[in-house]
């Protein structure tokens, strides 16, 4: 394989970050990684742009799935596409008002969101839902809810919604990632791989999507569905000896650490690949087992090394507007952001939603600096993907 030496992050906001997943690690604590924290939905908006009013402006709302192995992927994506809006307001151009609501990622939690979404005409969209459970259940509620609003950049990897005419899926699929992961992986000759789900809630809402990939791939699978609620590393450590050697993990960042934890103590050996929920600057805060390589894919450019004048864009604000460090999910937020507000501005002044929705549907393609968009046959506006080793001695390469 072709990789390449990739750099880390050591900056002091980079040291704060990782502190804070530390102690939202520690919080949890084993028991909890996988139990919803219930929280209330509640609406949060977003500060007002320099010099602008709100009262004007049309409003969009973000769902976000604050539950515990979620939270993480939750708030840095949110981080982006505020991010986005702050620095287009404070650069002059006309920006949506951005509310966000909080819940525990269930299907109850976003149906009671969007019933209250419904009668307030003044919300033109919903703008980057996360994580994916929560996308595709705001989906399908407002599809019941006969809800004609455009769902923009939702986190949502799965490919099953994407012929919907209100769904706009900015980054890769899971089977694009896949399959770009397997190219790499074809001289090993696999046909088999096992798919690992942390929870019962994970593998509910996923595995009907990822069956249907596979099948397209021609690949066998065999599911491990984790006990919520109990360690994860013995019960990986605990896995059959005719376990395949490729397994897709499901989950995130946390639960991923404890995962190979087991898996370095468990008898077999097994190769990890890992979609883009998982943060790699958190990861590698949170002790991994050693020995076992993994995979990761992105859907975006290195946020760090990335020469792109939208990366580059992305690191001086955020360097400048928030004490965060780069990753590449908040990295997605502001692209998907900086999408939304342009398309939205392109709907004109006091938009309806019926407009916006039409607005998107044009599906136009856009350069945000270096970085296109422009949605295919599938639905989807980029196939970009990346890929990072972790290799059996620690080091990231890619």
């Amino acid at each position: 394989m072709n990789w390449k030496q990739k750099d880390t992050d050591n900056s002091g906001a980079a040291q704060a970050a990782r502190r804070r997943f530390l102690r939202v690690a520690g919080d949890l604590g084993v028991a909890a990684m996988a139990t919803p924290w219930l929280l209330p939905a509640r609406a949060q908006p977003a500060p007002a742009p320099r010099g602008e009013g709100a009262g004007a402006r049309p409003g969009v709302t973000q769902l976000l799935d604050m539950s515990a192995d979620q939270q993480q992927l939750s708030r840095d994506y949110a981080t982006g596409i505020r991010l986005a809006f702050a620095e287009l307001g404070a650069n002059g151009m006309p920006v949506p008002q951005l509310s966000t609501i909080e819940t525990d990622g269930s299907t109850a939690a976003a149906r009671q969101a969007l019933q209250a979404l419904r009668a307030d005409a003044r919300q033109v969209a919903l703008v980057g839902t996360v994580g994916e459970a929560l996308s595709l259940a705001s989906l399908a509620e407002t599809a019941q809810l006969q809800m004609e609003i455009a769902h923009v950049a939702p986190w949502l990897a799965d490919p099953r919604m994407d012929a919907d005419p209100r769904l706009f899926a900015l980054f890769a699929s899971r089977e694009a990632q896949i399959r770009y992961v397997l190219r790499t992986l074809s001289v090993a000759g696999v046909n088999e791989l096992g798919v690992v789900y942390p929870a019962g809630r994970n593998a509910q809402a996923l595995q009907a999507g990822m069956g249907a990939v596979a099948g397209r791939l021609g690949l066998r699978t065999r599911d491990f569905v984790l006990q919520a609620g109990r360690n994860l590393a013995p019960q990986a450590a605990a896995l059959p000896p005719d376990a395949p050697y490729f397994l897709l993990f499901m989950g995130g960042a946390i639960e991923l650490a404890l995962f190979t934890q087991g898996l370095a103590r468990g008898a077999g050996r097994h190769y990890l690949l890992c979609l883009s929920d998982v943060d790699t600057n958190t990861f590698v805060q949170l002790s991994p087992g050693k020995s076992v390589p993994v995979i990761f894919t992105d859907v975006v450019p290195n946020p760090l090394t990335s020469k792109l004048a939208v990366v580059r864009a992305y690191r001086e604000a955020l360097q400048r507007l928030f004490d965060e460090a780069p990753s590449t999910v908040s990295l997605a937020g502001y692209l998907a952001g900086r999408y939304a507000a342009t398309v939205i501005a392109a709907a004109g002044p006091a938009p309806t939603r019926a407009r916006v929705l039409a607005e998107f549907q044009r599906r136009r393609p856009l350069d945000l600096d270096g970085w296109r968009l422009e949605f295919d046959e599938h639905g989807r506006a980029s196939r970009f993907v990346s890929q990072t080793l972790l290799n059996t001695r620690g080091e990231f390469v890619g």
